[in-house]
């Protein structure tokens, strides 16, 4: 009798009945698995992505968390052939999306064909495949209108919502030559954006942690408040302690002469010793900024500085943050030394990998006085 039972229960979940975006077992494998995803555990987060494959073999969930997964346990530097996987996947998921709900009208299926169509588009936008990612952006955005009249009842739109809101109004005033290209986009609203993100955080289970990254990424970048992209940041790192990522953003967040006194040297030297260049780069870099500002050991911040700048030479489309700050750093210490010509090619480095006013404006100040 029990094997009955359990047969017809598993019968009645492929039948569709089960779905993620509703609260029970289906959605508590998926909800774990994602936390394993975020902490980089790849076998134990395949682990739940199997069992919840159970109840829901068919459902676009599944690639999707296999892609998330590869993302996640390479972040950021993905290879071709580590694409190619996520790629098939990405693929899957909207394939899976469109046979259950052809017209992409369920909330549920617009949502994951929506985020597989996003990432398939950020990746080609980063290899610099403009047609396609182009394409898959325009498939995306389609969806994320539909998106625009759900969000009230279905918070994982949240942060696609939240997004748009924001950067719909923000990107222009940062880059005033693109306004003339959004003319035909629906206006956005800056406060409501924030504050849809600030709800995702909170109030989603598949996107808080993205929304927990792009509003860090906002306060640094956008708003320049570092002061709040560390209360993100910071909640990340303890919720995913092998979140490399997450780590080295916090420091970033971090990066000014008054919060620095409290850096997490276990943090910046857990960096260090990653596998990853990208990780080195960050970790060393923060470090050199450790031992001139805080120990001011200009000795051993230049060694730190070039150490982590000789990884950041491995990643040409990768740390850009990072280097423009090390390279800063670095300039100061020769500037000291009286090194004024190789600090002046360093500071021309700084700017042309600033992604922040406070790297350009120090950059510049510095050049106009060698």
């Amino acid at each position: 009798m029990k094997r009955i039972i359990t047969t017809f229960a598993l019968l009645t979940a492929f039948a569709g009945s089960a779905q993620v975006f509703e609260k029970g077992h289906v959605q508590d494998l998926v909800r774990k698995g994602t936390d394993h995803i975020y902490n980089a555990s790849p076998d134990s987060a395949e682990f739940y992505i199997s069992k919840a494959e159970k109840y829901i073999p068919q459902h676009p969930v599944i690639p999707l968390m296999r892609a998330m997964t590869i993302l996640w346990s390479n972040i950021p530097t993905i290879s071709d052939d580590l694409f190619l996987q996520m790629e098939v996947q990405l693929d899957s998921a909207i394939e899976l999306a469109r046979i259950k709900d052809p017209n992409l009208e369920k909330p549920e299926m617009i949502f994951f064909a929506m985020a597989a169509y996003g990432l398939l588009a950020e990746y080609y936008a980063d290899q610099g495949h403009t047609v396609k990612a182009v394409g898959e952006a325009n498939r995306a955005y389609g969806l994320m209108k539909k998106g625009f009249d759900i969000v009230d009842d279905n918070p994982e739109f949240l942060l696609t919502t939240g997004l748009y809101n924001y950067f719909r109004e923000k990107y222009p005033e940062k880059h005033p030559m693109y306004k003339p290209l959004l003319w035909f986009f629906r206006s956005g609203n800056k406060e409501l954006g924030l504050k849809q993100l600030e709800m995702a955080c909170n109030a989603s289970f598949l996107t808080t942690v993205e929304a927990h990254v792009y509003l860090s990424y906002i306060y640094l970048r956008y708003e320049y408040k570092p002061d709040l992209a560390q209360n993100y940041l910071s909640a990340l790192c303890k919720k995913y302690p092998n979140n490399y990522y997450a780590k080295a953003k916090y420091v970033e967040s971090l990066a000014n002469p008054v919060d620095f006194k409290n850096a997490p040297l276990d943090v910046i030297y857990s960096l260090i010793t990653h596998e990853s260049s990208y990780y080195r780069l960050a970790g060393y870099v923060f470090l050199g900024y450790y031992e001139e500002i805080i120990i001011r050991n200009k000795e051993k911040a230049e060694y730190a500085y070039r150490k982590g700048l000789a990884y950041g030479d491995e990643l040409p489309a990768h740390g850009e943050f990072f280097k423009s700050f090390g390279y800063l750093g670095l300039a100061r210490v020769l500037i000291e030394k009286g090194e004024k010509a190789e600090a002046e090619e360093l500071l021309d480095l700084a700017l042309d990998y600033a992604e922040t006013a406070q790297v350009e404006s120090e950059a510049k100040k510095l050049l106009s006085e060698i």
